[in-house]
């Protein structure tokens, strides 16, 4: 896929001895205290950088087309006592230039030697000049890989064309030639970075690539400069295929190259691989393509991963807004990352073809010819072809202003918001915010209302009336009007929504169990944190002409209880039944035996646990009709009873849709409303004192739903 070297068959490469690479690294007291804190902070972190030093000890110097030129130095030595650096030993190559291990493939000459196999350039029968490499490693993992990306097509991948077996059975990959230089190669002749208009330009056509891979479902898990490539001014990221664990194939020797620890984001040690890990890598690239040097950089592999892990980037002289994103893209948790290619590059304003149906990005114009801005400015037919595309849903027509009270409430509320994120470290400043924002609303209510029935009446119709007055006189000529239809016609179709929903699922089904317990766990604790506001608030409802005693305190005490209860089983079985959509008779009868467990809690905790149930009790009349089995002589529910009401309730409601990540909303109404009608239903056949049972089932709706994460699809479409 690379250029090829000067001798067709044999590539050289020198190799310090190993006593030359200590006097490079410098003291040894510093690498091993790297090297004993790593074992103990991340020890598959410290394995494979232990690996690599042994490598590059036995092999050399890494390899241009992994690491960074600051790795390194290739000024040779004046001093007439340093000692000789020894050369490495030549690539042998299996097949020489003639053979044709497979029937309708000559091979030319040998490209390299990577951590997979061996890549030739080779001509078809019908002279395609092609790629074919032979995978001597992890044969299966890899063909598997290869198998997921036959299919993929854009402008920015390396085409893989097919695998094809040999006489012997050997695997062979046939892929696109590529014969121009590498973004390692363009950088090193560029050690100061590159001008940012260049920058731009080869930031986009990397990032087109890499979001399609994401929208495909696959992480390329090995993005660096030696994977990028240039063909005849296009950009081609390669190594896609044969990336499914993390490897760091090298053309110019036999062993994994240092370099890739530059790239690598600090999870890839736990063994987490999701598509943050290539906007880590994107955003290490950003850095070197500005500055030509890398934010983490070190005398050994063990410095290197150390500073992955512990320190911050080093981003001085990076102009805003690169060191923003660059400084994103590198946090340490993943979670805090950009969750797509496209939400990183947006502040840049940055368009990226996903769908392949653009003009691919070029590299910089030192290797491809590209029309200059001034030249656009000169002619305005090549100044409205360089302009970006409109995003989807993009409108020809001018923006309506905005109406003033509008504008300035909503800026109000952005400010608020801004002020609650940075009291995401004090939680418990928020909770004591909290209660008092809930005690302020229900001691207000008195001129809350009127003011909220004032605003109904007369603000809502007169913003609806000037926004449609307004937009009636903005409406697009027709040029307008046409120029939007065919700007429109021109942006791909973005995924559907079964299509979104069939890509999250697979996403979830891939998780850790690790990871689910974390995010378990955090459901949990919003659970009960829920589940306390509405206790109070229900609360001070009810008992706000009424005495604050225990006694009046009690009902409401168990309602809370039993939400509670309820809510984190449920968010247990919604946890483990997120990997699928599953068979709803099956989840029924599950949830029919949780219920079981929730009124036997509900019995007990009333019975025993002195909190008594709430509500109006049983008439006479319907008391007389009950099975004396189920209820007593005065109305009140047994223990049978209890468990039987709570089985059908739980059995009939669909609980663990309100559990999805992908739901459609994060709070519903009409989902909570169900769940009220339910119980009601439930009720008339086996009663229960009202309305406390239908304070628990819309309760548990409620906190189900605000306890549960949620992937907004809306939000994600937008963005990407």
């Amino acid at each position: 896929m690379s250029r090829s070297p000067k001798d067709p068959q044999r590539a050289e490469f020198s190799a310090p001895t190993t006593d030359s690479v200590s006097a490079v690294n410098g003291s040894g007291i510093d690498h091993d205290l790297n090297k004993n804190h790593l074992q103990r902070e991340n020890p598959v972190m410290a394995a494979l950088a232990g690996t690599l030093d042994r490598g590059r000890r036995l092999f050399g110097r890494p390899n241009a087309a992994d690491t960074p030129t600051s790795a390194f130095d290739n000024t040779p030595s004046d001093s007439a006592s340093s000692p000789p650096i020894p050369t490495a030993p030549k690539m042998h190559f299996t097949y020489a230039s003639g053979s044709s291990p497979l029937p309708r493939y000559t091979i030319r000459r040998g490209v390299g030697i990577g951590g997979f196999g061996e890549v030739y350039f080779a001509v078809s029968e019908a002279g395609k000049e092609v790629a074919i490499k032979r995978i001597q490693r992890n044969l299966d993992v890899e063909l598997r890989g290869v198998s997921h990306c036959l299919n993929l097509k854009h402008p920015n991948l390396v085409s893989l064309f097919d695998v094809c077996r040999d006489d012997q059975d050997q695997a062979w990959v046939i892929m696109e030639y590529i014969a121009g230089p590498n973004l390692r190669e363009v950088l090193d002749q560029h050690p100061q970075g590159l001008p940012e208009e260049e920058v731009r330009r080869c930031l986009v056509g990397l990032a087109s690539g890499i979001a399609y891979l994401h929208d495909s479902g696959l992480v390329h898990r090995d993005l660096k400069p030696g994977n990028v490539f240039d063909d005849a001014g296009i950009i081609k990221i390669g190594d896609y295929g044969l990336s499914k664990f993390i490897s760091a194939s090298r053309r110019g020797g036999h062993t994994e190259s240092v370099g890739t620890f530059h790239y690598m984001a600090p999870e890839v040690g736990r063994g987490e691989y999701g598509r943050e890990i290539d906007i880590y890598a994107l955003g290490v690239i950003l850095c070197e393509l500005l500055t030509g040097r890398v934010p983490f950089d070190g005398e050994s592999s063990h410095e290197i991963v150390m500073k992955h892990l512990t320190a911050q980037p080093d981003l001085e002289g990076i102009a805003s807004p690169y060191r923003e994103v660059i400084k994103s893209a590198l946090e340490k948790d993943p979670r805090n990352r950009p969750q797509s290619i496209a939400q990183m590059l947006k502040p840049l304003g940055l368009q990226i073809d996903t769908f392949g149906s653009g003009t691919p990005a070029t590299m910089p114009s030192s290797l491809g010819s590209t029309s200059s801005p001034a030249e656009s400015k000169q002619d305005p037919i090549l100044a409205r072809l360089a302009s970006p595309p409109a995003a989807p849903g993009a409108s020809a027509e001018k923006p309506i202003r905005e109406e003033p009270l509008a504008r300035a409430i909503r800026g109000s509320l952005t400010d608020l918001a801004r002020w609650w994120e940075s009291l995401e470290s004090y939680p418990g400043t928020r909770i004591a915010m909290m209660f008092m924002i809930v005690a302020l609303v229900v001691i207000n209510t008195g001129w809350l209302v009127p003011l909220l029935t004032f605003v109904a009446i007369f603000y809502v119709p007169y913003y609806i009336i000037r926004h449609l007055v307004l937009g009636i006189r903005q409406q697009p000529s027709y040029a307008e009007a046409h120029q939007l239809a065919v700007a429109r016609a021109q942006i791909p179709r973005p995924l559907s929504a079964g299509q979104w929903r069939q890509q999250k699922r697979i996403e979830l089904a891939s998780k850790r169990s690790l990871t689910r317990m974390t995010e378990l766990s955090g459901s949990w604790t919003k659970a009960i944190f829920w589940t306390a506001i509405l206790g109070v608030v229900g609360t001070m409802i009810g008992l706000r002409d009424a005495d604050l005693s225990a006694e009046n305190i009690a009902p409401y005490a168990l309602t809370a209880v039993t939400i509670g209860f309820a809510a984190l089983a449920l968010l247990g079985m919604g946890k483990l039944w997120e990997r699928g959509e599953g068979e709803p008779l099956s989840r029924r009868l599950v949830l029919a035996g949780v219920g079981i467990i929730v009124g036997s809690f509900a019995y007990v905790a009333s019975e025993y646990l002195l909190l008594p149930i709430g509500g109006t009790a049983l008439s006479a009349d319907v008391a007389d009709n009950l099975p004396q089995n189920l209820y007593t002589n005065e109305g009140v529910p047994r223990l049978a009873a209890m468990m039987a009401h709570f089985a059908l309730l739980m059995g009939a409601v669909g609980w663990w849709k309100n559990t999805d990540p992908l739901r459609k909303r994060r709070l519903s109404v009409w989902t909570v409303a169900v769940a009220v009608v339910f119980e009601w239903a439930i009720s008339l056949a086996l009663p229960i004192p009202q309305p406390w049972g239908i304070l628990v089932a819309g309760g548990i709706a409620i906190v189900l739903q605000l306890a549960s994460p949620w992937e907004n699809r809306h939000q994600e479409m937008q963005v990407s």
